[in-house]
């Protein structure tokens, strides 16, 4: 007799053959209905699986749902936020021939745009501004969002200036009050919420000015010496911009520092920021998926065991191989399908809670909402990941005979979910697959390609610890004397089926982002914050004269050190042109503007790593006139090892530098290294002051004043020197660390997921070996262990294996660390020892609690009838 439906008696003697999949996949036959009671009746096993797998598909979709919504925003508004279809750019003045060739053009498809710091006071405030002046057509393209909700040309004129909320928090001031800008006094006449070509807020220092171009003269603030950032938008028909194009190209040939690009090559800080911070999000998402991927084979592979003896009954009554089979696979598609709903409904609320916690790296303005593709790329997520467990999981059916019935023991063999020594290809069709879907997400092969060799590399020496630690203890147990209940749970762990070593690797991995997270930003925190040296400066002035020092010093009255600045950009390095050099590690741009200072000294800071004569800066150099042609001058240089690294040079190679128009040779004699870094200022590039004494040059300078005499230092500076930009070096750091720190807990949310996956990847184990467990168990208390012996075995055996785990990957982490705070940020290492307390305790205690659990409730209900069965 058959489980399945009764076929009609044309076909009773061929059942199997003509059973079709999709009628054993929805057909509801006594066999599915059996499963499906057995499943939720076993309800530990389903709300498992979903927990996982809905928790995992929720991140992914949230955060492809996020990057969708991002790429919509530029797609929509890619004119607004670069500023219109062609851009130049430059941080000097613009040459009178590119100004001659802009004032052809229709001036309602032009805006002109200056960009600075500077001090804003009123009459007792002050605060650092970044002021943002633009021609009357601005802008081209997107609108200005005022708090008045009028038109921007309708407020913006040279006698007022529309200011960010902050700037009236920070200057105490409102709507009507004046402000001093430079020389130049204005009325603020509106709030600024919106810009269209600066999406993004959070990574800037100093409050938001909007004023017009006519009113910059006033302030007097701009001259050859300033630093502004200089920009021409300009619109058109894909014709004109296309003909405009090639004009200019043709006037900058001889401007190489001016850039010119159009509205699809131009970068946003959007792209530079989003895209770079979900795209590291979603590699956590993804190594979470990988790590449920574990899980959810141990679930399913513990469930499949517990129902051995039904599926050989099943057998027995003459149900098809193939029917079992699929009735498994229609039970857990439809698992698959429950979860991806759940997903959908969690992603929701994700995307809504995690909103204020996103204003960082995403406009205020954008609209977040659930993508229909991520929708559908989940789906397939969800049905790919469970098919292909469940296959895993039911070879164990496919040896199986009726005869399981007359055995006593009916636990059997756990699959193996890593592939086995004949299954190359397909290991090679998983890495394809896995390689694609990186290609997918990280929208270039070769990157994708790299990504999935560290993934691979940091999986191989994780699970290597794991399977290095269960031999040292495996020896450990062999050859030192131990209690008998340490031994036993040594032993356990190596239990076929059990899964510690998959249990230890993501247990430990997903320990060992989290450890990194909390290290960076504890050493970053008290560098900056916490242990912000009592005697560094905190006042720090930019454009500062020769003749100011005396009254600078007579109005900070404390110890104030000058620090000489020559602007200059780097014509060649080692005979290579500064355009052509490629940086280590790709960070800097060789090209941009260097700040060059003289001195016969090292800084406090510092040290001299190598040089031609010990401990010196300088050495002689000669001056091959062969080789300089006409005035050009060879000077000794010492450069710090990050510039040495920027421009692949060494001891003895040659830079050539252009300081407004006049060129310079530098020779290296010697390599410098700072000690830290932190709130000092340093230099690149060093020669001795006879060669730049004389080069024209602003000053930058530092001080330590009391902390609440800051905002007043900064008002007298401001009125009595406009020109001088001061800055609260302890405000900026502030700003920094709380940006860091809100970058953190957006790492840590879905760091957590990756240990929650773990501590499941540790449940469905404990579940996998059930059926092994109880007759040990049962063993035991025959042999006359108490019931407390059996908890205090699984507790030991679970926190002997989650313990080394989170220990091992606390080192890891720490070297970590250490290597990216040390020598890539170069500050003082520090470890959050206390967060690592915490951390493990917490750990230890959820552990101990799912040992308790398990014990007494599938332990401890089914181990008397075990020992029953062996009596």
């Amino acid at each position: 007799m058959s489980l399945d439906r009764k076929p009609s008696p044309n076909s009773l003697n061929a059942t199997e053959s003509s059973e079709t999949f999709l009628a054993l996949l929805f057909g509801r036959s006594l066999g599915n209905r059996a499963l499906s009671q057995a499943w939720w009746r076993r309800w530990v096993y389903p709300l498992l699986l979903l927990l996982t797998l809905s928790l995992s598909l929720a991140t992914y979709l949230s955060l492809d749902s996020i990057q969708a919504s991002v790429d919509n925003y530029i797609n929509d508004n890619q004119r607004a936020l670069v500023g219109g279809d062609l851009i130049i750019s430059s941080n000097q003045d613009w040459p009178p021939e590119l100004l001659a060739n802009i004032q052809k053009l229709d001036p309602d498809n032009v805006v002109m745009d200056y960009r600075f710091n500077a001090m804003l006071t009123t009459d007792k405030q002050t605060q650092l501004g970044f002021v943002k002046a633009v021609s009357a057509n601005y802008p081209l393209y997107g609108e200005v969002k005022l708090g008045s909700n009028k038109p921007l040309g309708q407020q913006l004129s040279d006698q007022n200036v529309i200011v960010a909320p902050e700037v009236l928090t920070g200057l105490n001031a409102k709507i009507g009050d004046n402000i001093t800008i430079g020389e130049g006094q204005f009325t603020i006449i509106d709030t600024l919420i919106k810009e269209p070509d600066r999406p993004l807020t959070a990574f800037g220092f100093g409050g938001r000015v909007m004023m017009s171009e006519a009113a910059v003269a006033r302030t007097k603030l701009i001259g050859e010496r300033s630093r502004v950032s200089y920009k021409i938008a300009i619109k058109g028909s894909a014709d004109s911009i296309a003909t405009e194009r090639e004009s200019l190209s043709n006037i900058l040939t001889h401007y190489p520092d001016i850039k010119l690009s159009d509205a699809q090559s131009a970068d946003t800080s959007i792209t530079r920021i989003s895209d770079n911070v979900l795209l590291f999000l979603k590699l956590l998402v993804i190594a979470v998926l990988l790590l449920a991927l574990v899980a959810m084979f141990g679930i399913i592979t513990a469930f499949v065991n517990k129902q051995q003896s039904v599926n050989a009954t099943r057998l027995a009554l003459g149900e098809s191989r193939r029917a079992v089979n699929i009735s498994y696979y229609r039970l857990f598609g439809i698992s698959a399908l429950l979860s991806w709903l759940i997903a959908t409904v969690l992603s929701i609320g994700f995307l809504i809670i995690a909103r204020p916690q996103l204003g960082a790296i995403l406009p205020a303005d954008i609209s977040l909402s659930i993508s229909p593709i991520s929708v559908v790329k989940t789906l397939i997520i969800a049905l790919v990941l469970t098919l292909f467990i469940t296959q895993r999981a039911l070879m164990s059916l496919a040896n199986m005979q009726p005869a399981v019935l007359l055995q006593e023991d009916t636990s059997s063999s756990p699959s193996n979910f890593l592939p086995q020594k004949k299954s190359w290809l397909k290991v090679i069709i998983i890495g394809l697959v896995l390689f694609g879907f990186f290609t997918l997400e990280a929208g270039s092969w070769q990157l994708a390609l790299g990504l999935l060799i560290g993934l691979f590399a940091v999986l191989i020496i994780f699970w290597g610890l794991a399977q290095a630690w269960l031999w040292v203890l495996a020896k450990i147990a062999k050859r030192h004397k131990i209690g008998l209940l340490p031994r036993l749970a040594i032993h356990n762990l190596s239990r076929k089926g059990n899964q510690s070593a998959l249990f230890f690797m993501t247990l430990a991995l997903s320990v060992a982002v989290l450890a990194l997270v909390a290290t960076l930003n504890h050493s970053i925190t008290k560098q900056f914050v916490t242990s912000y040296p009592k005697d560094a400066p905190n006042l720090f002035l930019l454009d500062v004269q020769s003749d100011q020092h005396d009254s600078i010093n007579q109005i900070i009255n404390a110890p104030v050190t000058y620090f000489p600045v020559i602007r200059a950009r780097v014509v060649s390095a080692n005979g290579v042109k500064a355009a052509d050099i490629v940086p280590k590690d790709g960070f800097d741009d060789p090209t941009r503007v260097f700040n060059l200072s003289y001195s016969n000294e090292v800084m406090e800071t510092e040290f001299i790593k190598s040089s031609v004569e010990k401990d010196a800066l300088f050495a002689p150099v000669s001056q091959d006139k062969s080789q300089l042609a006409g005035a050009l001058k060879m000077a000794p240089m010492s450069i710090l090892d990050t510039a040495a690294d920027l421009l692949n040079v060494k001891m003895g190679d040659e830079v050539r530098f252009n300081i407004q128009g006049i060129e310079i040779i530098g020779k290296i004699t010697s390599i410098r290294s700072r000690f830290e870094q932190g709130p000092s200022p340093f230099f690149y590039f060093l020669f001795e002051p006879d060669v730049l004494a004389k080069a024209p040059q602003i000053q930058f300078a530092t001080a330590h004043v009391e902390k609440q005499n800051i905002a007043t230092i900064q008002g007298e500076l401001t009125r009595r020197y406009p020109a001088i930009t001061t800055v609260d070096g302890a405000m900026i750091a502030e700003q920094v660390q709380a940006l860091i720190a809100q970058m953190s807990r957006l790492v840590f949310v879905f760091t957590l997921l990756a240990l929650i996956t773990g501590i499941m990847v540790l449940i469905s184990s404990l579940l996998a070996t059930t059926q092994e467990r109880l007759k040990d168990s049962a063993s035991y208390r025959l042999l006359g262990m108490q019931k407390r012996d059996l908890y205090a075995l699984n507790i030991i055996e679970i926190i002997l294996i989650g313990s080394s785990a989170a220990i091992f990957s606390l080192v890891v982490a720490s070297i970590g660390a250490w290597f990216v705070v040390t020598q890539k940020f170069q500050l003082p290492f520090s470890l959050p020892w206390l967060q690592f307390l915490l951390g493990l305790t917490a750990l230890l205690i959820i552990l101990i609690v799912i040992a308790l659990i398990y014990v007494r409730l599938v332990i401890g209900r089914g181990i008397m009838a075990r020992v029953r069965a062996l009596i």
